[in-house]
Parts: C-alpha cells; structure tokens; sequence
C-alpha cells in the first residue's frame, strides 16, 4: 500500500499532523506522501485562501471568529464548490494508480476528495481526520469512509452532522512521536541547561503573538520565586521576541527563544504551561502531562478548543492579564490541584493516535483489496461518468438525523439519481429549529428545484421559507421522519432512493397550504385536549377517530376535562362554547391517527376539512360523543365537521396550537385561512 497524505497551508498543524501521521506509517514500512492539496487550485485562489486565512486570523480575529460562527450554521456549499474545482487536478493524481488510500488532514481536501466520489467511479479508501476539538464547519459536507476524531466524548457532535457513527473513530489528534515519550524532568532540565530546583512555566504564544503575552509576562514575573524560571516561545515572531527581551532586561528567571526544536524537552521540562487553544498544541501538552491554562483565544476553533477541554474539567483559561496571574499563582500556592486535571485527562484522552489510525486504515484498505479481488476491479480513478450537462441547481436539504440517517446514508445514490437527471446538486444539512426555513429564504431564489428529506417538520419550513420568500418552485419530499403525514396521504415511498427517482420522473401537481397568524401547515393546525397525544401513542391504538374515542373513554371523569370558551365564526355563521378539541386539517392524516370519519380529502380543492369538538356536559353527553366518534358518525350535536377556507377564532386567554406537530403560541384572536394551490410538488 501507498498512501497519499493530504494537507491544507492555511496553518502549522494540519502540517505538523499529517508529518506525524506520515511518520508512523513510513515506520510501520508504508511509503507515503504529504501533499499541499491547495497546489491542485489555481495559484491566484491557493494563494488567496493561504493568506487570508493567518491574516484574519492575525489582524482581524473578530472576523474569523464571525466567519466561522456563520460556517457553523450555514452550509459551506460556496467553499465545497472552490474546493471541489481542485478535484479535476487531484483525480490527475490518483489515475497513475501510484496511490492506494488518501488521508486528509484538512476539510479542503476531503471536499476535493468528496467531490472525486460523487461524480466519478473513484475506487479508492479516503479517510479524513480532524485536528480540532469540535466538529468544523464543512465537515458535514465531506464523505469518507473512516472519521477520525478526537475524543470520544465528540462523537455525538459529528453524528449530529450526519456523519454515520460507525464510521467514527474516536483515535485523538496525531503528534510528533517525540511529544508521545516522557523524559524524566530533571535530566529534560539538565540537557536545557537549567536548574533543578524551584518551578518552569512554559509560556507558548506561537509566531502569530496573540493575545496580551507582554502584560502576562510582566505580571508572572511578579509571582516567580528565586529559583523558579519563566519560558517563553516566540516561534518565528522575531519582533515580539525583542520586545520581550526588553521587559525582562536582565531578569536571569526569564528565557526569551524564538524558534526551538526542542519544544518537546521544554515540556518535559516544565510544570505548567501557558498556551493557546490550537488542536495540535492542546495535544501535545495533554501527552507530556501538563497542567494546560489558556490565554486569550481566537473566536473560532481555539474557542471551541477551550469549551471543549475546560468543559471537561482538562484545563483553565483566563482572559486577561491579571486573570492569568491569578491562575498561576492559585496553581504554584497548591490552592487548585493543577495535577487533578492531568489524572483526569489520563482516563479519558486516547495516547496512541497515530498507531490507531494505521490500524484503521489498514484494515480498511485490507476490506476493500479483499473486496476488489473478488470483483476483480482496478484500484484507480474512472473517468468521469457520462452525465447529462447540469444544467439544472438544485437545493437538497437534509436532516441529517432523521430515520437514523438513512437519508445521509443514501446519499450517494440519491445524488447520482438527480445528476443524471442533469441537476447539479447543493447539500445543505439541517442541524437545528429553523434551518431549513433560512436556507430557503437566503438562497433559495438561486434554485430549479427544492428537494428535502426529513420528517412532516422539514418539509413544514421548507414550504414557509418558500412562501415567506414568494418562491414559486417546484419542491421534491424523500420522507425519513418518524412520522410522515404529508407522504402518507400523497402516496410518497418512503425509500429515499425511490422518492428521488419519482421526484425526477413524476408529475408536479400543485397543493393547498394552511396559515396561521405568519405561521404555515401543511397538513393540519389542531389545538386542545388531543394536540400531541397522536405523536407519543403506540401505533397499534391510533385507530383512526376511534383512538380519540379510546382517550376519551379512559377519561370518564368530566372535571378532568380542559376545555377553552371560544367564540367560532365560519361558513358565515357564528358558533360559541366550550371546546375540548378542533382541528384544520388539508390532509386526512395525524400521526396516522385521523380519517376525517371517512370523508373524501382533496389536497387542491381550496378547502379545509374542520373537526369541533365541544365539552359534554353531562355523561349521557360524554358516553355519546365516545360512540360518535368511535362510529364515526357525525350525527352528534356535540361534533361540528365542516370544509371551509377559513375559520376565526376568538377565545379568553391565549390558544396554543400544534402546526404539523409543532408547538405553535397562539393569541387571544386566530384566523387560519387557506392559500390554495400555494405549492407545486413532484412525485
């Protein structure tokens, strides 16, 4: 086996990873290559995302901090798509068969690499491993077939991002084999020419100087004891290191170094450092046993560094000058047991990262030879598929959590389905509430078609963002939810794979929608005593209305009942009462518990079906509604159906309703109205 190695240079330790990652398997007699996978774009572009990078990072750090904030949140199909014009170059590569798996180090990268997988017949191992303590944006967008991470305690947070858990390996950050070895404190002191006795602290503030290094040494300084020493490390920052050289004048217990290859022995050599969040940095002290206190981080992945290790209880961190003072002098007096956070480290970190990727991705790479004799396929890159020009954009929003991931799990075939269908397809995963509603309403406009996979709720903000926007597009639904009401009723599969082979060979026809207040539904708006109970009901008892009739005969007791005074003007015709339940539904499913007592739903009539249900004043009245409904007859004078395509409600305190099955806060006056044939959907 031949490994490719691919790296980013937009920073030292996606370098400083794959050099360890490199070392490893070259030791273990796996020849290897790291290359700058930047070199397969345009230098104009590689040069520009180089660059920009450390000088945001430098100059501008609020900027990056905001950049990254909103690459969290929002989809980076813009970067995958720069990313991805390096494929082409990167497939050039792999065609000479000189390579049998690639590593990437950086999300870059496996966006190229993702790119050769979704667009060519590429028949090679690919495996990404990340260098940061959190899961980064675009990470969401790559496919691979091994995630190395961190830590374990962050496989939930890259499953939240859709990555498939058994491909996530918790193996740690890879290091330098020199920071994995312990050398014993006072030879590592000897060797550096330093005393024995008394405290070091190390103080790291990389070649980019960030953050208050000058008031922080001015302020340990004051704490140092005779014998103790203070190290600091200014990488390849010349002009920091003379300005630091001026604040300690003549002070023997400051050591001023620029740049060192003897980091390793300093830290063997400490007993505390001082350092920035950076994921390799963070690793490398975690390895030697440092007690680890943070200074000021960069807003982006060095915050989501220190959430993570002082979330954890692995490590401190302070602000400010004083604040670091503080810490210090709480660590040197004994007052806070620096040492707990290195014990506790111990029996949570993985310590052999490097050796636990070789493992990996041997046996990966040793699964698909095995697989490839048997097939007898050649280990290289296809050309490209024949496709269609792509002429067509499309916008695939994913939850990426729901039906376990069978979406993201298909993904691959799903998108081939559309790319063969000349669409040109752009992923954006949800990850919370609302997402899916913004993607529409920023981007969608850019669009032919909208096609989302989820449950009745993704499908839900789908619909709104396109109506708050006045889109008027078609729209694909793949159902992967646990309840899927909206396909139920249009006979959607719920095979991903044959619901996208519909959406591009069926027909559009166009369907009402509902509107509550500036709120929208697709299937049903309801409100009262049975809201939610089809949504965490056993199957087996969501008989059609006669599951209402089984809930209300568990009742019984009428002082249980809770009902609302409403005063209800539809038809043309004002109502008034107390009411237990009501219903405004365009489809005659609810959580497979509703069939509207057998009438006939039409989902592009302009109307709704509306079911009242008024509170029995008596249990003569109580045990004839249960008959009613469990019959399923509408001669009760205690039950109002009726269509209509609009209905107004007036009631004594504020009404909350559940919208597709989502709570919904509703006001003292409601009108829900319809907007019939609002939306056109293909299947």
């Amino acid at each position: 086996m031949k490994l490719l190695i691919l790296s980013c240079s937009t920073g030292g330790g996606h370098n400083t990873a794959a050099s360890a990652i490199s070392a490893y398997f070259e030791k273990m007699g796996v020849e290897n290559d790291i290359v700058n996978a930047l070199d397969f774009l345009p230098k104009a572009r590689a040069e520009l995302i180089s660059r920009g990078h450390v000088l945001a990072y430098k100059y501008a750090p609020k900027l990056y901090g905001a950049g990254y904030r909103i690459g969290e949140k929002i989809p980076q199909t813009h970067l995958y798509e720069q990313n991805a014009k390096g494929a082409d170059e990167l497939c050039r590569v792999l065609f000479s068969g000189k390579y049998d798996a690639v590593i990437s180090v950086h999300v870059f990268a496996a966006m190229m690499m993702t790119e050769l997988r979704m667009s060519r017949e590429i028949m090679i191992p690919s495996f990404f491993v990340a260098t940061d303590y959190t899961c980064s944006p675009g990470v969401s967008e790559i496919d691979a077939d091994k995630y190395f991470i961190p830590h374990e305690k962050l496989r939930e947070e890259f499953a939240q991002q859709g990555i498939i858990t058994e491909k996530i390996v918790a193996s740690g950050i890879p290091v330098k084999a020199e920071f994995c070895e312990k050398t014993d404190k006072g030879k590592a002191r000897r060797a550096l020419g330093m005393s024995e006795e008394g405290k070091v602290l190390l103080l790291c503030c990389g070649s980019m100087g960030c953050g208050p290094i000058r008031s922080i040494t001015l302020r340990i300084s004051e704490l140092l004891s005779e014998d103790d020493s203070l190290v600091i490390i200014c990488g390849s920052n010349r002009q920091l290191a003379k300005e630091l050289e001026f604040i300690a004048g003549d002070d023997i217990r400051i050591k001023i170094c620029g740049y060192t290859d003897k980091m390793s022995l300093y830290m063997d050599a400490a007993d505390l450092i001082i350092t920035k969040a950076g994921g390799l940095s963070t690793t490398e002290a975690v390895l030697k046993r440092l007690p680890i206190l943070y200074i000021d981080a960069v807003p982006g992945c060095e915050s989501r560094n220190i959430e993570f290790m002082t979330g954890n209880a692995y490590a401190l961190v302070a602000d400010t000058a004083s604040g670091m003072a503080n810490l210090v002098e709480t660590c040197l007096s004994g007052a806070v047991d620096a040492m707990e956070m290195v014990r506790r480290r111990e029996d949570d970190f993985p310590f052999e990262a490097a050796k636990t990727i070789y493992e990996s991705v041997l046996e990966e790479y040793k699964r698909f030879d095995e697989a490839r004799s048997r097939e007898k396929v050649e280990v290289t890159a296809k050309p490209a598929r024949q496709l269609p020009p792509l002429e067509k954009q499309m916008m695939l929003i994913v939850n990426p959590v729901a039906g376990k991931g069978e979406m993201v799990r298909r993904l691959s075939e799903v998108t081939g389905v559309f790319m063969d269908a000349g669409y040109r397809v752009s992923y954006f995963p949800t990850h919370g509430k609302g997402d899916a509603r913004d993607y529409v309403s920023a981007y969608g406009a850019g669009f032919d078609m909208i096609c989302c996979s989820g449950g009745d709720g993704t499908l839900n903000e789908t619909v709104s963002g396109m109506i708050e926007t006045g889109l008027d597009i078609p729209i694909g639904y793949m159902p992967s939810g646990s309840t899927n009401d909206f396909a139920e009723f249009h006979n959607i599969s719920s095979d991903v794979l044959i619901a996208a082979r519909h959406i591009v060979d069926g027909s559009e026809r166009r369907v009402d929608v509902g509107r509550l207040g500036g709120e929208y539904f697709i299937n049903a708006a309801d409100f009262g005593a049975f809201t939610w109970l089809p949504y965490t009901t056993p199957q087996r008892l969501k008989n059609k209305l006669g599951f209402y009739a089984y809930v209300l005969d568990g009742i019984r007791d009428l002082s249980k009942l809770q009902s609302e005074h409403l005063r209800i003007r539809i038809n043309g015709q004002t109502i008034e009462g107390e009411y237990i339940f009501g219903i405004v539904a365009s489809s005659s499913s609810l959580a497979g518990a509703m069939d509207f007592f057998g009438q006939t739903v039409v989902a592009d009539d302009g109307l709704f079906e509306v079911l009242l249900l008024r509170l029995p004043t008596s249990p003569a009245e109580l045990q004839s509604t249960i008959a009613a409904l469990s019959s399923q007859e509408l001669n009760n004078e205690l039950i109002t159906f009726c269509r209509t395509d609009k209905i107004e409600l007036e009631c004594m305190k504020k009404l909350n309703w559940a919208l597709d099955g989502e709570k919904c806060v509703g006001d003292l006056h409601h009108t829900v109205e319809m907007l019939p044939r609002r939306i056109r959907i293909v299947y």
